[in-house]
């Protein structure tokens, strides 16, 4: 695994986002029909990407859980590329009470693959009934399989988002068989064990369904695996900017790669919600992010 010896910090403000360029492939969705759910960005090829959709990676008193993959438009399997998998923190049981759906099959998670798979890497969402043991077995899986599904384990990262990022970021950060080389989080929770607040987000988890794992002294996180975070402004979800704030000054003391890209009039879900440039110019630069540590 690559070494990294600095540290990322980039504090984005609107002003700087507005003049930033935008890559000529992006596409603007605004006033264009969009799928209710799906992210304000599109690329070239998305609606020509291959999906394999549910390959087993693992059973559970003998039902499988299924995974599916997205490559990009015209790929041969005749060589290994890169993946970003799309990290679970909640049950596709508690999934289905809140969005009616699997994850794998939200709408906002396949728009995304689609974006990851049109931007030349694979994209993997998976089925789960227990978050934290299920991102193991599907490791394995593709550390078994490597030929066979055209995916390089040695250039894989992590995207989570919202309530999905304490299971993420602990696996990222303090995993024994980690396989990720870098993770992207959106408004995410980061729960560390002093964070002040755990028993209030216990009591919000408790009736949303999301996994709360604690991140442990920050002196055993690991410290070669850069983490980009893009911090919601207006996010109006409890605790979550105060978990962000405590977690970034530990990271920042233990000298971790971390990109931090403050977006100040961003809400909760902006990658869906937030129509204008600023969003697709860090979509834009989370991507140039994953393929930057991944090539």
């Amino acid at each position: 695994m690559k070494n990294y010896s600095y540290v990322f910090i980039i504090c984005v403000l609107s002003s700087f986002m507005l003049v930033a360029m935008k890559t000529s492939a992006q596409q603007n969705t605004k006033n264009k029909l969009r799928e209710n759910g799906a992210v304000v960005f599109e690329l070239p090829e998305m609606d020509n990407v291959i999906i394999k959709k549910d390959i087993p990676y693992h059973n559970v008193s003998g039902t499988p859980l299924k995974m599916d993959i997205y490559y990009p438009p015209k790929f041969d399997f005749q060589r290994k590329i890169p993946a970003i998998i799309i990290v679970l923190g909640y049950t596709d049981m508690a999934g289905q009470k809140l969005l009616g759906s699997q994850f794998k099959n939200y709408i906002t998670f396949v728009s995304w693959c689609k974006i990851i798979s049109a931007s030349g890497m694979a994209a993997i969402v998976y089925e789960t009934v227990n978050p934290k043991k299920d991102i193991l077995s599907l490791a394995n899986y593709l550390k078994s399989n490597e030929d066979k599904l055209g995916i390089d384990n040695d250039r894989i990262g992590a995207f989570t988002l919202s309530a999905h990022t304490p299971t993420a970021i602990n696996e990222v950060l303090t995993g024994l068989d980690n396989i990720f080389q870098c993770a992207a989080v959106y408004y995410g929770f980061f729960l560390t064990k002093d964070f002040k607040y755990l028993p209030q987000i216990d009591s919000i988890s408790k009736n949303m369904g999301f996994m709360t794992p604690r991140l442990p002294d920050p002196i055993t996180w690991k410290k070669d695996i850069p983490v980009m975070i893009i911090r919601a402004g207006k996010d109006n979800v409890p605790y979550i900017n105060q978990s962000l704030e405590n977690f970034y000054g530990k990271a920042i003391n233990q000298n971790l790669p971390i990109t931090l890209i403050n977006y100040p009039d961003a809400s909760h879900g902006f990658d869906v919600l937030d129509d204008n440039e600023i969003t697709r110019q860090i979509i834009n630069n989370t991507i140039e992010f994953w393929k930057f540590y991944l090539k």
